[in-house]
């Protein structure tokens, strides 16, 4: 079963746009990790919020994945932005209903 994470960054004043973009550029390769699926939301209340909302095989998939990107130096990039670290959530679906859940 897959497992959800969620993401949020909170960006320094006026950087979520870069920070948008910049992951725009590395998150594709994210696929080839266990990840299925990646959607970035930026909040309308506070545009220096984003999350971004992934699916992975599993749960180890997704923690082997951030010890990845932090080896390559992306952790540092991204947190240079930011003015707090990386919120990171895990979830398990629980119920679904509507035009992605397949049925009831």
């Amino acid at each position: 079963m897959s497992v959800q994470a969620t993401n949020t960054f909170h960006t320094k004043p006026g950087r979520a746009g870069e920070l948008i973009s910049n992951l725009r550029q590395v998150l594709p390769e994210t696929l080839k990790h266990g990840c299925e699926e990646i959607r970035l939301w930026r909040d309308q209340d506070d545009e220096d919020r984003v999350v971004a909302v992934t699916r992975w095989a599993t749960r180890a998939d997704y923690e082997t994945y951030l010890g990845w990107r932090d080896g390559k130096g992306d952790t540092a990039m991204f947190r240079e932005m930011l003015t707090e670290d990386m919120e990171v959530h895990y979830y398990d679906e629980v119920f679904a209903v509507g035009e992605r859940s397949g049925g009831e």
